[in-house]
């Protein structure tokens, strides 16, 4: 009968009807958690997570209706989103309070609803002497599989009670299937493990399967338990049947120090969770890696590491959140028409008691003071209270324990909460060698967060600290020395450069008299403070009316200029090619962009510039300085060798930086000093007999 309609009308039926289907999709994933409230053995908070197909729906409207005070809808910016099995997904979470056996309709925008029913027992167990916590289980990215290809598919669960974890298929007999309990004979199901197993035998299509997650507690001698299921949780799965594959083993396989299935990481307050996940695919490229996790995870561009092999970094920063206990990350690997397997870690929020009675935590400009009394700490061992820094002294006496520390130092971290910064650090007891032990133990987190903005009015400002008590007094100056020559000759004359673009590797070929080596440094008493490059322009006058790129951003990828590898954080050093820079006449003068960067641990690396794959959301624990611009003085390019006499001057320049950095530079009127600068270098006469410019260079800060 279609053959009757005409093509044009064809096309726009089947359009209506590809329309229709994403319309009446079903979830790809949905879950429940529940967890007791106090006091209450009627209602528990459940917590909701789904992931649906795109367009992504809100939830204000689908969810959390206007005026219902028991919902939370967590919303976030950018919701985590995937690209397969299309039209491509989004995930949701959101929580209600709702009664201790509930049928829920899991309806989000376009979707068609599902319903899913939820149990729990809120008596008194006999084993425990505390309310039951129903087993956790984890929202896991959309499944994918191969038809003819057998695969075991583990669902990810955790109990905090320790007790038996088991999953069965959702029955109609229970009240759990509301019409819609499918069973397929290519799926079988392991209940003790929780793992179903698809066997290979299924036309390409999409499926979907209920199951309930069930806790049941662990026989100990001398109590009677009744050895029936505590709680039940859904889980809802759609699981997309794909074609066939020339080989079922060439799944990509996560390699290397990814965290494996189950890992558990106990977080603090405003405390970061940082890991890697790398993939290696040796059939096909990986496209995405697919992840479902709680609001606010950080998930990095994928980024191509050595063999072949792609990684994405993922974090996420406790903030103050009402989240359930356990949160989930799940990730898996998608390539064009394979899947590798689907791992979760789990991330333990741990219950923290407010800060004892009489508790002071003051937030300088650069320090935390914390003053606690003796007396809420009843049988703690004084002596073996430690910051995050061991060797950061904390002191006590009979009354109070007090310790003072920096803002940048001790230990102390920074995270980005929101817009917000967080200074943390933990007070905490060691010295416990004995795996049981019966001492007292103390894990108190400090923290002190800064508004980006705070109230308008002369009482209030940002609590930051000022570069100088950061970095010190510091200042800038430029140098310029024959390839060879100057501070790090040795280091000059071996040639090792950073990231040489293959377009000018003929660079290290010219003939030596037409290079130059420009020299950038700063003076910073912060020992394991970076300097920091901007780009560098060039001008044949010295009020630069007319300039043009030297270095690029800090990047050195043009053909006129290499970076080359120096191990002093302080100082870097570019190999100029002057036939390739467009200057005019014997002389050019050049001007950079220069700043500081400090991280607050070791391990941490200050941001790359040159980073190909530059992300604004990355979070790294440092503190940058302002801005500021460095100039030369006349840069002389004659072509002629040193004269004898010609030395490198016995000073440097040296100027009193100020916090405030200059907007457009320009040129400082004659006979002004910009900031605080004053020259140093040798008499303006051993400057015009230098032919090559072995010389200083007096720079002006702006």
């Amino acid at each position: 009968m279609l053959r009757l309609v005409p093509w044009r009308m064809q096309a726009l039926i089947l359009s209506f009807l590809s329309v229709i289907a994403i319309c009446n999709a079903l979830p790809f994933t949905a879950i429940i958690n529940i967890e007791p409230l106090d006091n209450n053995d009627v209602k528990v908070r459940a917590h909701y997570g789904a992931i649906v197909p795109l367009p992504c729906p809100s939830l204000l409207h689908s969810v959390c209706n206007e005026g219902n005070s028991s919902c939370i809808a967590h919303i976030v910016p950018s919701p985590m989103q995937g690209k397969q099995p299309p039209p491509g997904w989004c995930v949701r979470q959101w929580q209600k309070i709702i009664p201790k056996q509930h049928s829920s309709n899991i309806h989000l925008g376009t979707s068609a609803g599902v319903v899913l029913s939820t149990r729990a027992d809120l008596s008194i167990r006999k084993d425990k002497r505390k309310v039951n916590r129903p087993p956790f289980s984890a929202l896991i990215p959309p499944i994918r599989v191969s038809a003819g290809c057998s695969r075991d598919i583990r669902l990810s669960t955790y109990d905090l009670d320790g007790d038996r974890v088991r999953c069965r298929y959702a029955q109609d007999k229970s009240g759990e299937c509301h019409g819609n309990c499918p069973q397929h004979a290519f799926l079988l199901l392991d209940e003790a493990s929780c793992t179903l197993r698809y066997t290979g035998g299924a036309s390409v299509g999409q499926y979907y399967v209920k199951l309930m997650v069930e806790d049941f507690p662990v026989p100990i001698p001398h109590v009677q338990m009744d050895q029936e299921a505590l709680s039940s949780n859904p889980v809802f799965l759609s699981i997309t049947v794909e074609a066939e594959v020339a080989d079922c083993a060439a799944l990509p396989l996560f390699v290397d120090k990814t965290p494996a299935e189950n890992t558990m990481f106990p977080v603090l307050p405003y405390e970061e969770v940082k890991f890697n996940v790398t993939v290696r695919s040796e059939a096909e490229a990986v496209l995405e890696m697919a992840v479902a996790g709680p609001p606010s995870l950080y998930i990095s561009q994928l980024k191509d590491e050595q063999n072949s092999d792609k990684s994405s970094a993922l974090s996420w920063v406790r903030d103050v959140n009402q989240l359930s206990r356990l949160l989930s990350i799940c990730f898996t690997a998608n390539t064009n028409s394979l899947q590798s397997e689907i791992r979760c870690i789990w991330l333990q929020q741990r219950p923290m008691n407010d800060l004892p009675a009489g508790t002071e935590l003051n937030c300088s400009n650069t320090n935390m003071t914390l003053v606690l009394p003796v007396s809420s700490m009843a049988d703690l061992p004084l002596d073996d209270l430690t910051l995050n820094d061991p060797s950061c002294p904390v002191f006590h006496n009979t009354t109070h324990v007090t310790a003072v520390f920096p803002l940048l130092g001790c230990g102390t971290k920074i995270v980005h909460a929101g817009s917000d910064l967080v200074y943390t650090n933990t007070l905490k007891s060691t010295g416990i060698t004995s795996l049981i032990t019966r001492r007292a133990t103390l894990t108190l987190p400090l923290a002190c967060r800064i508004k980006p903005q705070e109230a308008k009015g002369p009482r209030y400002k940002i609590a930051m600290p000022k570069e100088e008590k950061v970095f010190g007094k510091f200042t800038f100056w430029v140098e310029f020395h024959r390839p060879g020559k100057g501070p790090l000759g040795n280091l000059t004359r071996v040639r090792q450069f950073r990231r040489i673009p293959r377009q000018v590797r003929e660079v290290v070929k010219v003939a030596r008299m037409e290079l130059l080596d420009m020299y950038v440094f700063s003076n910073s008493s912060m020992t394991r403070a970076q300097l920091m490059m901007g780009g560098c322009m060039q001008s044949k006058t010295e009020d630069f009316s007319s300039a043009s790129p030297l270095v690029d951003s800090g990047c050195s990828r043009s053909n006129r200029s290499l970076e080359m590898i120096v191990q002093t954080s302080l100082i870097k050093v570019y190999r100029l090619d002057l036939s390739k820079i467009p200057t005019v006449g014997n002389m050019m003068y050049v001007e950079c962009k220069v700043s500081l960067c400090v991280t607050t641990q070791a391990s941490e690396k200050c941001p790359e510039p040159c980073d190909p794959n530059p992300n604004a959301n990355v979070l790294v624990s440092n503190f940058m300085s302002s801005n500021y611009t460095v100039r030369s003085g006349p840069v002389f390019l004659l072509d002629t060798p040193d004269p004898v006499a010609a030395t490198t001057p016995q000073a440097a320049t040296t100027a009193t930086v100020t916090t405030t950095p200059t907007p457009t530079p320009t040129q400082p009127p004659a006979n002004t000093t910009t900031g605080s600068a004053t020259d140093r270098s040798s008499s303006l006469a051993l400057l015009l007999t230098t032919v090559f410019l072995h010389t200083l260079c007096l720079c002006l800060i702006h």
